[in-house]
């Protein structure tokens, strides 16, 4: 799918650059790079709250009580 976008030169001159420097073969790929990270970015956040809102309820507890049982891992 092609799609149009305007960007300040500044911007053009950064991604055109960063191709030339990293090997890209164009701009979309770059483009495609930065929306990847974006999506990253955006997931990370997503397990942070995930793994706050297990932590803050009762499956947390119930884990401790469960992790605590006395066994421990087994020699390597």
């Amino acid at each position: 799918m092609k799609v149009s976008v305007s960007l300040p030169s500044d911007d053009i001159s950064f991604v055109d650059d960063y191709a030339r420097r990293r090997g890209n073969a164009s701009r979309s790929s770059v483009l495609h790079q930065a929306i990847e990270l974006l999506r990253l970015s955006e997931m990370e956040q997503s397990y942070s709250d995930a793994w706050d809102e297990w932590a803050d309820g009762d499956d947390a507890k119930l884990w401790e009580r469960t992790a605590a049982d006395g066994i421990t891992d087994a020699p390597r």
